[in-house]
């Protein structure tokens, strides 16, 4: 929620942002705060803050390398002493990352998901964040590991539903509640009234469903709150997975063969899909082109989904911390930057400041962006675990094993022996 006041965020923007530990590399505790944040409250500039070069990694499409630039040019055009060189890694990123680290040629500052934080943590400088200068506390969750905050809260990317209104207006449906998910039992009624039809010319009502949103929908999550514990076996998540596999039997989601080798997404753009429940904001800018079909977005059916929230991290190695911080300082706090990534044509993300907000919401204001500002405040955060190739090997028997994706064993019977998987793999 919108909980904080501009000018709260504008006396908080200088001093949120720290490094802590010890060594010659962390800064002092006011550095970041000398920085020009571009702000009307910031007093300082060219001259009066750090200097130097630093450099900056993350990952994306054209449009939101292009996006990313727009806002470094906006960061030196308010610190003309510092020079940030862009390190764009368009394919590999994470490898490439791990591949810098270890050669000791880690950039400055580094974009990373929550999703991805426990594998490179140790490579990261500790961060001292003021949680209230945020839309939510969760953001500053999503980048923390055992209450240690190891980047700053950038940007937010949840996941929304995409409705064709030309099949709900054609069915007789009333269309969904903007501001409200719909329940998992009405969403199931509305994809079999969308479905009709027979082959090629078979319209569905939703995509294939994709566990990773659903255990939400249904009230489960992977783990246990303190994540030290798999709560695969629960009867949550045990009941989202018995629920795919029966749209899977219903027929109103593109069977196994049809999904093969398919961008479900063009299925949607195509008309053959009436609802598509794995939209992130980077599917905006493609569907602002689509003619042929009116479309709008509403809220994941059961407050389902999770958001991604990318962070900027400061390398420990970093030789010029300062200037680093004051970088990280000013694109995750300054009410200028945020407005300026999350107003972005590329629509490449929802802002964490809640003043920039309404940048996002304008980016294409006849269609429904709020649900995504709303899913970022209500939707869970990703569950992040250090050993994430193990435990994503074990997480492979739920495709493997179940009907779900090509197996034939029950829902019931494999996820309890998945989570006993994980739970070994979290005790060791």
């Amino acid at each position: 929620m919108r909980k904080w006041s501009i000018l709260v965020l504008s006396l908080l923007v200088v001093w949120g942002l720290t490094a802590c530990g010890s060594g010659s590399n962390n800064a002092s505790n006011d550095a970041a705060g000398n920085a020009n944040t571009g702000n009307q409250s910031d007093a300082g500039g060219a001259g009066a803050g750090p200097k130097g070069n630093i450099t900056f990694a993350f990952w994306g499409a054209q449009t939101e390398a292009d996006a990313i630039k727009q806002v470094i040019d906006n960061f030196q055009s308010h610190n003309p002493d510092i020079k940030v060189e862009s390190q764009w890694i368009q394919q590999d990123y994470l490898t490439k990352l791990q591949t810098m680290i270890a050669g000791g040629t880690t950039p400055d500052v580094i974009l990373v998901s929550g999703g991805d934080l426990p594998g490179f943590a140790s490579a990261f400088q500790e961060l001292q964040i003021d949680p209230s200068v945020f839309s939510s506390q969760s953001l500053v969750d999503a980048m923390s590991i055992d209450g240690k905050t190891y980047a700053a809260p950038f940007i937010i990317k949840p996941k929304v539903m995409a409705i064709n209104k030309d099949l709900f207006a054609k069915n007789n449906i009333e269309l969904p509640s903007k501001t409200e998910p719909m329940t998992t039992e009405q969403f199931d009624e509305i994809a079999k009234k969308i479905t009709s039809g027979e082959g090629s010319s078979k319209i569905y009502g939703s995509e294939p469903l994709w566990i990773g949103n659903w255990i939400y929908a249904f009230g489960g999550q992977y783990y246990s709150d303190d994540l030290s514990k798999s709560t695969l076996d629960s009867p949550e998540a045990i009941q989202a997975g018995e629920y795919i596999v029966s749209t899977k039997q219903a027929g109103t989601v593109p069977s196994d063969n049809e999904k093969q080798g398919q961008d479900m997404m063009n299925w949607f753009l195509s008309g053959r899909i009436g609802m598509y429940t794995d939209f992130g904001p980077w599917s905006i800018p493609q569907m602002a082109d689509t003619e042929g079909f009116d479309w709008d977005l509403v809220p994941f059916p059961g407050n389902g989904g999770s958001k991604e929230v990318d962070g900027l991290a400061l390398s420990k190695d970093s030789k010029n911390p300062d200037a680093a911080k004051a970088f990280i300082t000013y694109l995750t706090q300054s009410d200028e930057a945020q407005k300026i990534i999350g107003g972005n044509k590329s629509a490449y993300g929802v802002p964490v400041l809640a003043s920039a907000m309404d940048a996002f919401e304008q980016i294409f204001p006849d269609k429904n962006l709020n649900a995504f500002v709303y899913a970022a405040d209500n939707q869970h955060i990703q569950e992040a675990q250090k050993r994430t190739n193990e435990i994503n090997n074990e997480l492979k028997a739920i495709d493997d094993q179940t009907p779900i994706g090509i197996g034939k064993q029950d829902v019931k019977v494999v996820f309890p022996q998945v989570a006993e998987k994980i739970n070994k793999i979290l005790q060791q």
